[in-house]
Order: C-alpha cells, then sequence, then structure tokens
C-alpha cells in the first residue's frame, strides 16, 4: 500500500508527513510547470501535461499504479492535516488507521474504501456504510479492479461521479465512519481548487453532476453553496448492488 497525492499550487504541502509517519510510502503527482517547485517533497512524478484538471490527475495515478503493479493505493487530498478513528469511547490519531482499515477490507469486493470527515465522525451511529455515502478527500482503491476511469470533462465534482460510476460498473464503495481524515473547510485553503471555489464553480459543476445522474441527483443548497445532492442507496438499489 502507497499514498498517492495530486498536488497543484501547494509545493509545501506536509501531508505526506502523517503517510511516513505510519511507515506507508507516498508520492506526489504534479504538473511539469511545477515539478521544480516540488524539490522539497518526496517521490515527485511529472504527470506530464499542464492544466488539464484534477480528474485528469487521477486517471494518470491509477493508470501508473497499474503500471507499476500496485494492488491497493491510498488516493489523498494535499491538504489533510490529520486522520484518527472515534467510537465514543477509544480515540485514536494518526495515519496508522489506514492498516486497520485495508485489513478489514482487503477480503470485500468493494473498489473504492473511504473514511469520514473528522467534523462527522464524532456524531455518526454507523459504523459501517456500504453504497450509501461519499467517500472523498482521502480514498483508498482498489486498482486491479478498476476498469473505469475519472470523467475528465468533469472538472469538479470528478470524485463524486466516480463514485456513483463504481457503483454502476463494479461493487461500489464501503465507508468505515468511525474513521476520519481532517482538513480546512472546503474553498478556504490556498492552492488547489481555492480560486474555482471562490468563483463558485462548484455550482456549474454541481449541475452538470445532476445533470449526469437525474433522477437520483438534485441541486440544493447547503451553507450558502449550491451543491448536488444524490440518492446513493436507491441508485444502487437500482442497479442491484448491495446497500448497508
Amino acid at each position: 500500500m502507497i499514498c498517492c497525492i495530486a498536488s497543484k499550487k501547494r509545493p509545501y504541502t506536509k501531508t505526506h508527513t502523517l503517510f511516513e509517519a505510519a511507515d506507508i510510502e507516498t508520492f506526489h503527482f504534479v504538473e511539469p510547470q511545477e515539478v521544480n517547485e516540488y524539490k522539497t517533497q518526496p517521490n515527485v512524478v511529472n504527470i506530464e501535461n499542464d492544466a488539464r484538471g484534477l480528474p485528469y490527475a487521477r486517471n494518470f495515478i491509477l493508470n501508473w499504479a497499474a503500471d507499476n503493479s500496485h494492488e491497493w493505493i491510498i488516493v489523498c487530498d494535499d491538504d489533510v492535516t490529520g486522520f484518527g478513528f472515534y467510537d465514543g469511547r477509544n480515540n485514536k490519531r494518526g495515519a496508522e488507521i489506514w492498516h486497520e482499515i485495508l485489513d478489514k477490507t482487503e477480503k470485500m469486493p468493494f473498489e473504492i474504501v473511504g473514511i469520514n470527515y473528522r467534523q462527522h465522525a464524532w456524531h455518526e451511529k454507523t459504523a459501517v456504510s456500504i453504497n450509501r455515502k461519499f467517500a472523498d478527500g482521502c480514498v483508498a482503491l482498489k486498482v486491479p479492479a478498476l476498469k473505469w476511469r475519472y470523467t475528465e470533462s468533469l472538472k469538479m465534482k470528478s470524485d463524486r461521479d466516480f463514485l456513483l460510476r463504481t457503483i454502476k460498473n463494479g461493487f461500489g464503495t464501503v465507508r468505515f465512519n468511525k474513521y476520519y481524515f481532517d482538513t480546512p473547510v472546503i474553498g478556504t485553503n490556498q492552492g488547489g481548487l481555492h480560486r474555482e471555489y471562490a468563483s463558485k464553480e462548484d455550482a456549474k459543476w454541481s449541475a452538470k453532476l445532476v445533470e449526469a445522474w437525474h433522477p437520483y441527483a438534485k441541486l440544493t443548497k447547503r451553507s450558502g453553496r449550491i451543491d448536488a445532492k444524490v440518492d446513493i442507496p436507491a441508485f444502487a438499489r437500482a442497479h442491484r448492488k448491495t446497500v448497508r
């Protein structure tokens, strides 16, 4: 198991140090125009094209991982600041949780393994969700099972689109809700997609996601932002997939 981080305009990201502390080797996937800026980061991989967007970078990672015979990879955002586990009694911190998670899922059929946002893990009542919730921010992917790729024309919301296509084409996703990652509030951190969130471009891409996955998706307003709300369980059941 390795970690793959697609990074843009954040050459001083420290996310890799979390994985290094857990003995998980990390690779940074960077556009050619920024490679020299990432000289202080370990294992920098040139993704060969500039300004192709996050889904292009995700696909590059998947293809690179397949070419290098990696079975499981963690795909993580470059602004994640911590990991942990909390079930009301036990409280652990650190990326070591990924070793526990992969031990749990190694023999499961699901292609995407997710964890929760820290702010939601504290009050989550269900320990495990299958094809019921989105998994993004930091996920584990079963590389050999993924015969499909991210939709590169969907510049934002591509992670959610990919999850829905994984449910449709494969077994789908399992999310461990008591395990979590921590990250700045969406759109507040410089670099990455900050400019797009600041100009509220995510509303346009939410509309495109709804168009692609109607009637299971609809537009909604959350915390002052336009977003896509998807009935994941109904979508999974319609494709005769496990929902729990």
